[in-house]
């Protein structure tokens, strides 16, 4: 079979087999948009909603930041004006003694005249007088444990126990330290060591 060649149809016979082009539909020809649809009135409200809350925010937010910094500054006011009052207290008690001996013994005065803060002080000159004297580690430790500083206290009698670890005393107060911050396996270990060494539940020695 020979084969067919293609060939255009004339204009003639393509009115005699009422030929037509094949059109092309357009999905979209019948879409209508109508703006009179959308509902304006309501985007308006919800933007202008959604503009108020996120205005109410920033405001808010401003506030909140604007406090908080005048809280952390009046913090930071306080604790400088109480860290004057302390260096006061300081100076006033460097007056009254003279070693490391004495200022144990104020610290100690001071202490059942229940004026804690010039009783830590006087603690404090004490170890500075003397730093390698272990009862002014041990006095500094106690008056700490009266005035609920105890990890404050902890350090303390740590810094006695590197000067005499086999001080018995130091290890009970650390003992009484470790409960306090609710470490009762280190307190255990603490009182074991007293007791082997020895202690009294006093301060001096």
């Amino acid at each position: 079979m020979k084969n067919i060649k293609s060939y255009r149809l004339s204009a003639q016979l393509k009115a005699e087999l009422n030929f037509k082009h094949r059109t092309v539909r357009n999905p979209f020809r019948n879409i209508h948009f109508s703006f009179s649809k959308i509902p304006f009135k309501t985007i308006g409200i919800l933007a202008g909603i959604f503009v108020l809350v996120t205005l109410s925010y920033m405001g808010v937010k401003n506030v909140y930041e604007v406090q908080s910094k005048k809280i952390v500054a009046s913090r930071q006011a306080q604790a400088q004006t109480y860290e004057q009052h302390l260096s006061q207290i300081k100076a006033e008690v460097a007056l009254k003694g003279t070693d490391a001996q004495s200022f144990v013994e104020l610290s100690e005065n001071y202490l059942k005249d229940k004026d804690v803060e010039r009783a830590e002080q006087a603690a404090k000159l004490a170890v500075e007088k003397d730093p390698l004297w272990r009862d002014a580690y041990i006095n500094q430790g106690h008056i700490y444990l009266v005035i609920n500083k105890f990890e404050e206290a902890k350090i303390s009698f740590e810094k006695a126990l590197l000067i005499d670890p086999l001080c018995g005393q130091a290890h009970y107060f650390l003992s009484l330290a470790y409960q306090e911050l609710k470490n009762t396996d280190a307190a255990k270990k603490e009182f074991a060591k007293a007791q082997e060494f020895g202690f009294q539940a006093e301060i001096g020695g």
